[in-house]
């Protein structure tokens, strides 16, 4: 049901984000934002598809890539200095993002856990018993996570196209969680909760912690 959702709104908001494009002459920042924004649901897409594989190792770049798309475009769409945008680092635009979304340091740091490789990382795909030691490649866990992992990126994009766009996002938002404000009722939340309530694993219920919900 999740990977249905993802799949139905990447193409609603490649669709949006479209209408959303800023017509005229545009400053370089606008220009270089809306590009980055463009480009983010296809890199989601990417990850659901892996994600659907049960794979785990091979979806956090993906999905961490797709975070400082977000947080580098929210930074760039407001300068007009071309020097400062050639010079903007999106690793630095994390903190930034926290002003709209507050979990953003966190969730950044939770798709880092594996971005480099090293031993600590292989007792995460290792599974032993008194016999054998086997190398796990995918599995229904790892499923669970990657969804809802990507869920979490969506949100974080939603949030991101409202404080940009304001009032003009209202179409996006709308389109995408069935609501405008981010509360509980949003589809984003609601999709996250089927999984945690579906799995029963405490991973996940990490992995909700994540989403900002508001009254």
């Amino acid at each position: 049901m999740a990977s249905d959702y993802l799949r139905d709104v990447i193409e609603k908001l490649v669709a949006e984000l479209f209408k959303l494009h800023a017509a005229g002459e545009l400053t370089f920042g606008v220009f270089g934002a809306e590009i980055t924004l463009y480009r983010v649901p296809r890199s989601i897409d990417v990850a659901r598809m892996l994600a659907n594989r049960g794979l785990l190792l091979e979806v956090l770049p993906i999905l961490r890539l797709c975070l400082e798309m977000i947080a580098w475009a929210n930074v760039a769409f407001s300068l007009g200095d071309e020097d400062k945008i050639v010079a903007l680092k999106a690793q630095g635009c994390i903190s930034q993002l926290k002003q709209i979304y507050e979990t953003a340091g966190k969730i950044y740091g939770y798709l880092s856990r594996f971005a480099h490789w090293g031993q600590v990382v292989h007792g995460e795909f290792i599974s032993s018993d008194e016999e054998k030691v086997a190398v796990i490649h995918a599995s229904a866990r790892y499923r669970a996570m990657t969804l809802a992992l990507c869920l979490v990126i969506i949100d974080v994009l939603v949030e991101a196209v409202r404080a940009i766009y304001g009032e003009r996002s209202k179409s996006l938002i709308l389109a995408v969680q069935d609501c405008e404000k981010p509360t509980s009722e949003r589809m984003t939340f609601k999709m996250l909760a089927a999984i945690v309530e579906k799995t029963r694993l405490g991973e996940i219920l990490e992995i909700q912690s994540l989403l900002i919900c508001k009254p």
